[in-house]
């Protein structure tokens, strides 16, 4: 028994090509019936040949089937899903096919609507179970039966089912061919499928979702200018020369370890990483500057629990800003999502002019999460390209104020 999922898959694939192919037939139909019925118009109903009567019912019949398939997929859309709805559209499509069989090839010895029927059921409506085998092992029975009705010698009789039992052997072979094809198609798919979600995970890890999609859909990305934009970086203080003590695969298994540390947490609070310079790392927020906050308190608890577990004495100096900012992405090879402004300048400046283990924050930043986290004023200091500014320690979170007991 084929997989779930490649069975819902061949359902939903074969309903649609039947329906498509079922709109096509519904247009069809009327134009060449009347074609075809063109002769018996002025003709008295008495005085058709035989079998006329049954071929105009079977007209209007097919015509009432592949509109009713139509309409049931507009109307109906779980059929789209159903392996039942698809099974008893087959049975639909065959029963059609062996009924023109019997009246057109009794009439006139065509088989042509016959196999054009038939060889429909096992091209397009493809079906995980074997339900469609024997369908056509029925109608050849029953095109055998009409035949013996009608053709009294046996060789006549041998002649007369050559014809469908080529169509029949057809068919079976088709079925299996079809369903084989559909098979390698799925796997095709599927492998396909898991090369480009692989490349989709290398691609979201390189830049922001809504950038890598951009970038899919329109090969291109427009430049985006942010209002109020938080910008954190983050130095390992003294790394330089704790880092000449080390080989160069332990110096990267290091930042490896603490950056890996701090990728979970910017996950975590829904933050963009803009990218690492040696031992500096940067992160940024386009409207959550409390997060940004949280996430430097957060880094310099990692740092610590780091220390902890591999006797090292390291310790981040982290500065935030929060501005007007620009962000995009650079070049056409090895592109780069990156952010450009003063504000990126300033929260640069905020990281090296702190201290070893403190996060130093402007009084943008200060005022706007003041009410999220508790501040130490710091004297005003010169920032480059800046003068002086008035800027602060963030402390911690904000005590939560008890409430008062109810006398």
């Amino acid at each position: 028994m084929a997989q779930q999922p490649f069975r819902e898959w061949l359902v939903q694939k074969s309903w649609a090509h039947g329906v498509y192919y079922a709109k096509a037939v519904a247009c069809l139909l009327p134009p060449a019936a009347l074609a075809a019925d063109a002769p018996y118009f002025g003709v008295a109903p008495q005085h058709w040949p035989p079998g006329v009567a049954g071929l105009l019912a079977w007209q209007l019949t097919a015509e009432l089937f592949f509109i009713g398939v139509v309409l049931a997929d507009r109307f109906l859309p779980r059929l789209r899903n159903s392996e039942a709805a698809l099974n008893t559209a087959c049975v639909g499509a065959m029963l059609l096919a062996t009924w023109v069989g019997v009246v057109h090839g009794g009439m006139w010895g065509d088989l042509a609507i016959y196999a054009a029927g038939a060889t429909f059921v096992a091209a397009v409506m493809c079906t995980p179970s074997p339900v469609r085998r024997p369908l056509y092992v029925l109608s050849f029975g029953v095109l055998g039966l009409a035949a013996g009705l009608r053709v009294g010698d046996g060789v006549e009789l041998l002649a007369a089912l050559v014809n469908p039992f080529c169509v029949v052997v057809l068919c079976i072979e088709l079925d299996r061919f079809m369903l084989a094809r559909n098979v390698e198609l799925y796997a095709e798919m599927q492998l396909a499928e898991a090369e480009r979600a692989r490349a989709d995970k290398v691609l979201y890890n390189v830049l922001p979702a809504s950038i890598a999609d951009e970038l899919k859909r329109d090969d291109k990305v427009n430049a985006v200018k942010f209002d109020n934009m938080g910008v954190l970086f983050a130095d390992i203080a003294g790394f330089t020369s704790f880092s000449r003590a080390l080989p160069p695969d332990a110096l990267v298994l290091v930042l490896n370890q603490i950056f890996s540390a701090f990728d979970g947490l910017v996950e975590k609070y829904g933050l963009e990483k803009i990218k690492t310079i040696g031992d500096a790392y940067m992160v940024v927020a386009h409207h959550r500057l409390d997060a940004l906050g949280r996430l430097a308190l957060d880094m310099g608890e990692a740092i610590r629990r780091y220390n902890t577990g591999n006797g090292t004495e390291l310790a981040m100096r982290i500065g935030i800003h929060a501005g007007p900012a620009v962000a995009g992405v650079i070049g056409v090879k090895r592109f780069l999502y990156d952010v450009w402004g003063d504000t990126v300048n300033v929260a640069s400046r905020m990281e090296s002019s702190g201290e070893p283990g403190a996060v130093h924050v402007s009084e943008a930043v200060y005022l706007q999460t003041r009410q999220h986290f508790s501040f130490a004023a710091r004297e005003p200091i010169d920032i480059k390209g800046r003068g002086r500014m008035s800027t602060y320690w963030l402390l911690g979170h904000a005590a939560r104020l008890e409430p008062a007991a109810t006398p």
